[in-house]
C-alpha cells in the first residue's frame, strides 16, 4: 500500500496495514485504526472491462440504503479508492455450515437482489463482450477473432440480454457473501440492470457449481423468488457465460503480465 493514500481517509490513529488481496479487478487492503477496521479497495484494470467506479460507488450507495451492502465511507477517484467497513464476520466460502446450506443461501440472496429496485443503466451485454475482444486483440489478434465467432453463434441471446431486466450482481461468488446480519454482499462493480438467467449462470460458473448443485441452486432460487427457470434457457445462458468467462481470463492474463 501506498502511504500516501491513507493521508485524506477519515481514519484516525492507523496502527496497522496489510493486504488482504491482489485481485483481477481491485487490490484490497485491511487497515487497522484506534477508531475501527476497514477495508481499501484499490480500482484496477477499470477501461478495459468497461467499469464505471463512479457509478459502482453510487450503486453501493444505495444498496447500503437497502442494508444489502456495506456503506462507502470515502471515495477518491483520482487515486481509485474506496472504503469500507471491515466485516468481521465469515463469508460463504469460508462459512462451516454444509455445502447444500451455503447454496441455499446464495440461491435466497440472488433472489433478493433481483427483486431489489435500484435505478441505474441497463447493461449492453453486447457492448461489454466487444470491448473484451478489442482489448485481447491488442495482444492476440487471432484468439480475439475466435472469440467473436464463437459469440456471433449466441448473437440471439446477447440480443435478448435486457429485454425483461432485473438488478444484478453479475459476479455472486461465495466469498462476496457475508453472513452478517442481515446479509452483506461486497464486490459491485459489475452490477446493473440485466438479464435474470445470465446474473444465475454467472453464479453458477464462478461457483464452479457441479450439476445437482445447479438444481439445489437454483431450487432455492425459485423458492425465495416466486420464478419458475426453464432449464433449457438456462443451460443456453451457461454456455455463453463460460465463452465470457474464458475470454474475460486470457485478457486478463494479458493485462497481468504486461502490467
Amino acid at each position: 500500500m501506498q502511504q500516501h493514500w491513507l493521508t485524506n481517509l477519515p481514519i484516525h490513529g492507523v496502527m496497522n496495514t496489510e493486504p488482504l488481496l491482489r485481485g483481477v479487478a481491485n487490490d484490497v487492503y485491511k487497515i487497522t485504526a484506534t477508531n475501527g477496521t476497514y477495508v481499501l479497495k484499490h480500482f484496477r484494470f477499470d477501461h478495459p472491462y468497461g467499469l464505471d467506479r463512479d457509478q459502482e460507488v453510487a450503486v453501493q450507495q444505495k444498496l447500503a440504503e437497502h442494508g444489502v451492502a456495506p456503506e462507502v465511507l470515502h471515495y477518491d477517484p483520482v487515486q481509485g479508492l474506496m472504503l469500507q467497513a471491515f466485516i468481521d464476520t465469515p463469508d460463504l466460502s469460508h462459512d462451516k455450515k454444509s455445502l447444500g446450506t451455503k447454496i441455499q443461501r446464495l440461491g435466497e440472496i440472488s433472489a433478493h437482489i433481483h427483486r431489489l429496485q435500484v435505478e441505474v443503466p441497463v447493461w449492453s451485454l453486447r457492448t461489454r463482450v466487444q470491448r473484451y475482444c478489442d482489448n485481447l486483440a491488442q495482444f492476440e489478434p487471432d484468439r480475439a477473432r475466435q472469440f467473436e465467432k464463437r459469440l456471433q453463434q449466441q448473437r440471439k441471446l446477447l440480443d435478448s440480454f435486457g429485454n425483461n431486466p432485473v438488478f444484478c450482481h453479475n459476479d455472486l461468488a461465495f466469498h462476496h457473501v457475508f453472513l452478517s446480519k442481515p446479509p452483506l454482499v461486497i464486490d459491485w462493480e459489475y452490477a446493473g440492470l440485466g438479464e435474470r438467467y445470465f446474473d444465475l449462470a454467472n453464479c453458477i460458473q464462478v461457483n464452479q457449481l457441479e450439476r445437482t448443485e445447479q438444481r439445489a441452486f437454483i431450487n432455492a432460487y425459485e423458492g425465495a423468488s416466486g420464478e419458475r427457470i426453464n432449464t433449457a434457457v438456462l443451460q443456453n445462458w451457461l454456455e455463453l457465460s463460460n465463452t465470457i468467462s474464458q475470454l474475460w481470463y486470457e485478457l486478463h492474463h494479458h493485462l497481468q503480465h504486461n502490467h
